[in-house]
């Protein structure tokens, strides 16, 4: 009762200052009859007013997903469905609220309330590319690199200039909210949406993803971290659950939502479809209350992912804020008005789900400017494919280059460019639909293999004929390819969402053309000419390479996006240096690491009496449960912990030229006669003859109290050397970093999976180790260091401000301590200055990364 007067007098004061001082929000003069179109007021005083003068249907239908017809002109779309999806039905007459927005079924939008000044909020799917949004006519966007191929960039300043782009474009498409960026873990090589994702290491995601963040609510538009959590697998997405151990659930899986939480005030998470440690993530308060608002102080919204819910109340409880599907099944009028009614809920949890909306909508100026036009006109397509084409050089990943076989140069007359129309025929972009013949981004242009190496030959006035095979014969491309001088072999994988892919394998692709085969291209290509070609892989990550022996040079370019032709060739020929890591682990096999079991991948099916089966319903079969009993040895950690040797391993990468690793000095960090961190410094030397980038990283071992299975990635720092220069790097890293990087999870009950984020992040005291090197498996710097933080117990909570080593580029609060990373935007306040003394005691130096050759 208390609380509720004091919301009164706070509502009556807020009102005297309107009539006081009215200021007039939006055109019409509103601000009379709506208090809270007045913009000297926060965005806290204005939703508390608005929450006051709405009636609860508004409330309720505010709340959910309600697609229209925005479209000035065209027929009455009529929707009639049967069954299960009967609830799509409607009647949707064109509105003329956004001129030349076409009809979509796949509504994403929240429709406005006019008379209160509540504009339509529209969303649109994220990834590489502005598509899929509230109007079937999507708009020119860029077509960026994959998301993998973004983190093999270790770049902070490029993955900004991504979510730059996306953000610039989602504004232009008259959009408000950006669906993305997916930061789930690439837990297993399967993942049929592995594509969107960053990495299979968490700091890695949280770091890059961070910056995307930044990048897009720069422009002025809502980020919606996607899909919390658990969401690392396609199969039976709708009805499938995961037992997640509680320590690798904070350790892994949460810490690249909790770092992007913290490090970039994302306005809203996406919860998932799966069923988390036996509660459905959209309806689970350990989750969406326990973990994202009181353990990280999340302050913005949660959208279900379509069809994500399973009980109305259970969401409202757990803080779900928005409803997305065709239209509401469980925040309907009826259901929250009988759940209102028996007093299960009140109109205190419908205001809760509100607010933190309203109060985004009004930070970011949604509330007062209106998106009532596209704006084409804002975006530069060549200046933005130009950095498209950056982001795929710096992320492709040189796996093989024995002897120096490339880069090309003028000497083979002819090239045999072979491959399915997929992969080597046109410029390869993510996937955006459920077909092998996948829809993409719109892009202004694209550039193809073929088209991209004439360009790079005529520029270096080279005399050099590049003849295209699409496959469908092996026996004629194995002949062009026994004839050509230098075979160029582009073959790759097609995930694509809802489906897990069924090998690690190159699939035969169903086309409109028909069925398009590569293992016998493969087979065919490897008898006539491996001993000259080069295979370039157009993949979403680990795949089986059996012929990897025969072939002097492999490299990765994962989906390039619309300027695939130019980065591929430009990398081939030399014009740039590779310079990409990979952000995942390569294997050997098609059943390891976190993937060896069928328990652990795709699950087993257990009686929970929750339905089972594909579909957003399931069919009556038990429920599938896919076991993490790996706990924290996912990715590279399992490999060094049971001392199993990848193929390739995570952080690998090649480069034309060589580096050299030396004089390692770390350095305790203190504030007031206490340690806060470390600053670890060593020199990087370009011991080649080409100019070049290197992606150092920074691991670190903790104490064995900590029960870490290995060492874990905690920073990293890309340097541009000329042949023979050397670098000093120092990066920090603190305590106080939202990646906890010196401590580890101590779950109040281990065994209590249903309550797995009860718990504190605890720092052991004792000896740490920092490695230092190319790779994961390539540290040939280390060095122990003791260390004593004097803080016991580190629950985490509260907001983490950036303190020690900072990659950010954009703006916003960046105040980072130590080592800066941050490129002139906003307030970026770096300190101090590296003062290393005493002796060197670093263990070798690091020659490059000959033993993976």
């Amino acid at each position: 009762m208390k609380k509720r007067i004091s919301s009164i007098f706070l509502i009556a004061i807020i009102i005297m200052s309107t009539l006081v001082n009215p200021v007039n929000a939006m055109s019409g003069g509103t601000e009379g009859a709506n208090p809270w179109m007045n913009t000297k007021l926060s965005a806290e005083e204005r939703t508390e007013l608005l929450l006051d003068g709405m009636t609860m249907e508004q409330k309720i239908q505010q709340i959910a997903i309600s697609r229209f017809n925005e479209n000035d002109t065209g027929e009455t779309v009529v929707i009639n469905k049967k069954g299960s999806s009967k609830y799509q039905n409607g009647v949707f007459a064109p509105q003329g609220t956004l001129p030349g927005c076409e009809w979509q079924d796949t509504g994403r939008q929240i429709r406005g309330i006019e008379d209160l000044g509540i504009p339509t909020i529209r969303m649109t799917n994220g990834g590489t590319g502005v598509k899929g949004g509230s109007c079937h006519n999507d708009p020119e966007a860029t077509g960026l690199p994959s998301t993998p191929a973004l983190a093999a960039t270790f770049d902070s300043e490029l993955n900004y200039e991504a979510g730059r782009i996306l953000g610039e474009e989602t504004r232009a498409f008259a959009h408000h909210v950006f669906l993305g960026p997916g930061m789930n873990l690439i837990r297993h090589p399967y993942g049929g949406r592995n594509y969107e994702y960053f990495s299979e290491d968490p700091y890695l995601t949280g770091i890059l993803a961070s910056q995307q963040v930044k990048g897009i609510q720069d422009q002025g538009v809502q980020v919606q971290l996607k899909h919390m959590a658990g969401n690392e697998q396609e199969t039976e997405r709708w009805t499938m659950g995961v037992q997640v151990p509680s320590r690798a659930m904070n350790e892994l899986y949460m810490l690249p939502f909790e770092m992007t939480v913290r490090d970039a005030d994302p306005a809203s998470v996406m919860c998932s479809f799966p069923d988390v440690n036996g509660t459905y993530a959209c309806d689970s308060s350990e989750l969406l209350q326990d973990a994202l608002r009181k353990n990280w102080g999340f302050d913005g919204y949660v959208m279900s992912d379509r069809r994500a819910i399973h009980n109305t109340v259970s969401a409202i409880k757990a803080g779900m804020n928005v409803e997305l599907d065709w239209a509401p099944q469980y925040y309907t009028q009826a259901k929250i008005q009988e759940a209102l009614d028996s007093g299960q809920v009140t109109e205190d949890d419908i205001d809760n789900l509100l607010r933190p909306r309203y109060i985004k909508m009004i930070e970011f100026g949604h509330m007062d400017e209106p998106y009532d036009k596209f704006m084409p006109e804002i975006v530069d397509p060549i200046a933005n494919g130009a950095s498209a084409r950056k982001m795929a050089e710096e992320g492709s990943v040189l796996l093989k280059n024995e002897n120096s076989f490339l880069p090309l140069d003028g000497e083979p007359q002819s090239i045999a460019l072979i491959g399915i129309e997929t992969f080597a025929g046109t410029a390869r972009m993510s996937p955006r639909s459920v077909r092998d013949d996948n829809d993409y981004v719109v892009t202004p242009y694209t550039v193809t293999p073929q088209e991209g190496l004439e360009n790079v030959i005529e520029e270096l006035g080279y005399n050099t004929e590049v003849t295209y095979n699409n496959g469908r014969d092996p026996k004629a491309a194995a002949k062009l390819a026994a004839e050509s001088d230098v075979v160029l072999l582009m073959i790759g994988d097609n995930p694509h969402e809802t489906v897990d892919r069924d090998t690690l394998g190159f699939p035969a692709l169903n086309l409109e053309s028909g069925l398009a085969e590569q293992e016998p291209l493969i087979d065919a290509v490897m008898e006539a000419n491996a001993e000259n070609t080069v295979v370039v892989l157009k993949t979403s990550g680990t795949v089986i390479m059996p012929w990897l022996d025969k072939v002097p040079a492999v490299l990765s370019a994962w989906y390039p996006g619309m300027e695939d032709g130019n980065a591929v060739a430009n990398l081939l020929y030399g014009k740039v240096n590779p310079s990409g890591k990979l952000p995942m682990t390569f294997g050997a096999t098609e059943r390891e690491a976190a993937f060896a079991t069928e328990e652990q991948y795709p699950g087993t099916r257990q009686d929970t009496g929750k339905a089972g089966g594909p579909g957003a319903y399931g069919n009556g079969s038990d429920q599938l449960i896919a076991q993490y009993t790996e706990g924290l040895e996912m990715g590279y950690r399992w490999y060094e912990a049971n001392d199993v040797k990848p193929v390739f391993p995570f952080g690998y990468g090649l480069s034309y030229t060589t580096f050299e690793y030396d004089k390692l000095k770390v350095k305790k960090v203190q504030d007031k006669g206490s340690i806060t961190g470390i600053d670890v410094s060593f020199t990087i030397t370009n011991t080649g003859d080409v100019a070049g980038k290197e992606a150092a990283q920074v691991y670190l071992t903790l104490p064995n109290e900590a029960g870490q299975p290995t060492k874990r990635l905690v920073n990293f720092e890309k340097v541009y050397l000329e042949p023979g220069k050397s670098e000093r790097v120092t990066v920090r890293i603190n305590h106080a970093d939202s990646n906890h990087p010196f401590s580890y999870f101590i779950p109040e009950d281990p065994d209590n999976l249903a309550n797995w984020a009860d718990g504190e992040w605890a720092t052991a005291k004792g000896k740490y180790r920092v490695h230092v090197g190319g790779s994961s498996a390539d540290t040939a710097l280390e060095k122990d260091i003791p260390l004593n933080f004097k803080l016991n117990k580190d629950n985490g909570k509260g907001n983490n401000h950036g303190q020690g080593n900072n990659h950010g580029y954009g703006k916003g609060n960046n105040h980072g301590q130590g080592n800066n990373h941050g490129y002139g935007k906003g307030n970026n306040h770096g300190q101090g200055n590296n003062h290393d003394r005493g002796n060197n005691h670093d263990r070798g130096n690091n020659h490059g990364n000959s033993q993976w050759q």
